[in-house]
C-alpha cells in the first residue's frame, strides 16, 4: 500500500473492528499497517470482506495471508505437475527446462526425476507424500527468506557463531 492509502485501509480495519468488536490501540494499528504494506488497497477491501465472512472472530493477518497462499498451487497440484515436467534424456530422466524452480527443488530432495520415472506404480503414493513434504517446506522457506532476507542463511557465516567467539569445550 502507498502513504495515501492508509486513512481507507483505517476505515475497512476498523470497520471490521467494530463489527467484531475488538477496538484496536494505535500501536495494533502500526502492527497491521506494517503487515499488509506489499498488499495493494483494492485487493486487501476485496479480502477485508472475504475474511469477515469467513471469520468468527477478529481476523489477523495471518487471515490475509492465507487468502494469498490458496491462489498458489497445493502441493498435489505440483505433484501432478512434476510428472508432466519428466522428460528422457542421454542420462535417462530429467526435468523439462520449463519446470518451475520449486517443483525442481522437490523432485531434487526425493532424488531426482529418474526415482518418480521408474518407480513401480503401487509406490508412488510413497513417492507423491515425500515429494508434498519437501514442497510445503521448501515453499514455507522461500516465503520467509523473501518476507525476511535479512533472516536468510549465510553459508560463509554459521549462525550463532561471532568470528573469533568460539572456544572448544573442555580445553582450557
Amino acid at each position: 500500500m502507498q502513504p495515501n492509502d492508509k486513512i481507507d485501509f483505517l476505515k475497512v480495519l476498523n470497520g471490521i473492528a467494530t463489527i467484531r468488536k475488538s477496538p484496536l490501540t494505535p500501536e495494533a494499528l502500526d502492527l497491521w499497517w506494517a503487515c499488509m504494506a506489499d498488499w495493494s488497497i483494492e485487493d486487501f477491501k476485496a479480502a477485508a470482506v472475504l475474511v469477515l465472512k469467513r471469520c468468527k472472530f477478529m481476523p489477523m493477518p495471518n487471515d490475509f495471508n492465507d487468502l494469498r497462499k490458496a491462489s498458489r498451487d497445493t502441493a498435489g497440484e505440483a505433484w501432478i505437475s512434476a510428472r508432466k515436467y519428466l522428460v528422457w534424456g542421454l542420462r535417462g530422466y530429467t526435468l523439462h527446462a520449463d519446470c518451475p524452480p520449486l517443483i525442481a527443488r522437490s523432485v531434487h530432495a526425493i532424488g531426482g526425476a529418474n526415482v518418480i520415472a521408474m518407480c513401480d506404480e503401487d509406490k508412488l503414493t510413497f513417492l507423491e507424500r515425500r515429494f508434498v513434504e519437501h514442497f510445503e517446506s521448501i515453499q514455507d522457506s522461500e516465503d520467509i527468506r523473501e518476507s525476511l532476507p535479512q533472516l536468510t542463511y549465510d553459508s560463509q557465516t554459521p549462525r550463532g557463531l561471532v568470528s573469533g567467539s568460539f572456544k572448544s569445550i573442555g580445553r582450557s
